[in-house]
């Protein structure tokens, strides 16, 4: 310590330095002063030696002032900010300490980076709300039991691209998650979704979905269906309760929490994932997508209760693709003839039934735009979508929903 320079003493130091005072003074014992200090009498007389050679310095830690030898470097640092700030702006600071080793091969500890990036007005991407009370809620035994459902409309592509919809399905006992980007939320969109699931995993017991106009009808029913006892069903939930999937109803957002923080897990990270990839497309975005997924089941699945998964066996294919369908009931014009969608589609003539004028048909559009008309579980008619485009071409001014499939 040079002669002019002040040291600066912490309160605890300055209360040790007192208590060695008085042992040498012989006002204080030697016994009685390593009691006050907390050391044994050799640390004392110790102490008192290093005190009367060296000075209150001497009392100091030797390595106290030192940068430590682990000390993360300044040009570590300094990259470590300049990429914060630009390649990967607007990340949240796991994230960031992932995405600088996989891409820099940088390596920082989590506490470290925060400090960092605090100290240099970065600020954090989130800011925690203050926690509330809810009660527990145990998750389903087996994977399979109960999906969640929702969908998040969003700039997915930061403007690269149109904006996309992120529907997506997690298992409430694991945590296992589907998803895929669609154009719109709508029932082909929902019918898709399932449609991945049942092939890859099997069907699942039930669904829990929100209110949406794709999983329940938001009207009173008809005279006609209060007749009759029926209750107004969509599409989607006609197809879940041919498959025998029970579609429970969500009041809330919370009552689905699972489903709803996956859509901040990723807004978070998928959209950042999709900027480094430069996808600009919904099918480069699909890609990007499974990959996160991939990595997400992998990481982060939770292990159920029970072990055995209770999927179902899931239908063929070719039956799959007939009930995950828009149906609907025409009645057979004399003609031969039904009214669908604003078009006239002819029945040609069958030798399983001789005539089925004013009989009940099932019309089936398929997802690749097809168009079928089944009686009694028989395809009568089949119009490919190079004939259901020839009969749009004859009404441009037609305004129907076969266009959108």
């Amino acid at each position: 310590m040079e002669p002019n320079e002040k040291l600066v003493l912490t309160m605890k130091e300055m209360q040790r330095i007192e208590i060695l005072r008085r042992v040498e003074t012989r006002r204080l014992t030697v016994e009685a002063g390593a009691t006050a200090l907390g050391r044994s009498v050799r640390t004392v007389f110790r102490m008192l030696g290093k005190l009367r050679s060296k000075g209150i310095k001497g009392l100091r830690h030797g390595n106290k002032g030192r940068p430590s030898p682990r000390r993360t470097s300044q040009a570590v640092r300094d990259q470590v900010l300049r990429l914060a700030r630009d390649e990967f702006a607007d990340v949240n600071d796991t994230h960031l300490r992932e995405l600088l080793f996989r891409h820099r091969k940088l390596r920082i500890g989590r506490e470290t980076l925060r400090s960092l990036l605090r100290e240099d007005g970065i600020a954090p991407k989130r800011h925690r709300r203050p926690k509330k009370y809810r009660s527990r809620r145990e998750r389903k035994p087996a994977f399979g039991f109960m999906l969640q459902l929702d969908a998040s409309p969003h700039d997915w592509l930061e403007g690269r691209g149109p904006w996309l919809t992120l529907v997506g399905a997690i298992d409430d006992a694991t945590n296992f998650r589907w998803a895929r980007f669609v154009q719109v939320e709508n029932c082909w969109a929902y019918l898709d979704l399932l449609s991945h699931v049942c092939l890859s995993h099997g069907l699942p017991l039930s669904l829990y979905a929100d209110k949406h106009s794709a999983f329940f009808v938001n009207r009173e029913p008809t005279l006609d269906e209060q007749l009759r006892g029926l209750a107004p069903i969509t599409q989607f939930g006609r197809a879940a309760d041919e498959l025998g999937i029970q579609l429970i109803r969500a009041h809330s957002p919370q009552a689905k929490g699972r489903v709803e923080r996956q859509w901040a897990f990723l807004q978070d990270r998928l959209v950042v994932e999709l900027r480094l990839a430069g996808a600009c497309t919904i099918e480069q975005a699909n890609v990007v997508l499974q990959r996160v997924l991939n990595d997400y089941n992998a990481r982060f699945r939770v292990p159920p209760v029970d072990s055995v998964a209770i999927f179902r066996k899931c239908p063929k294919p070719e039956a799959l693709q007939r009930i995950l369908c828009l149906k609907d009931t025409r009645t057979v014009a004399k003609d031969h003839t039904i009214s669908f969608e604003g078009l006239t589609l002819q029945i040609p003539p069958s030798k399983l039934f001789r005539s089925i004028a004013g009989k009940k048909v099932s019309v089936l559009q398929l997802r690749d735009g097809t168009v079928e008309v089944d009686y009694r579980g028989t395809c009568v008619a089949r119009f490919c979508p190079a004939a259901v485009a020839r009969l749009l071409a004859q009404k441009p001014n037609l305004k129907t929903e076969l266009r959108a499939a």
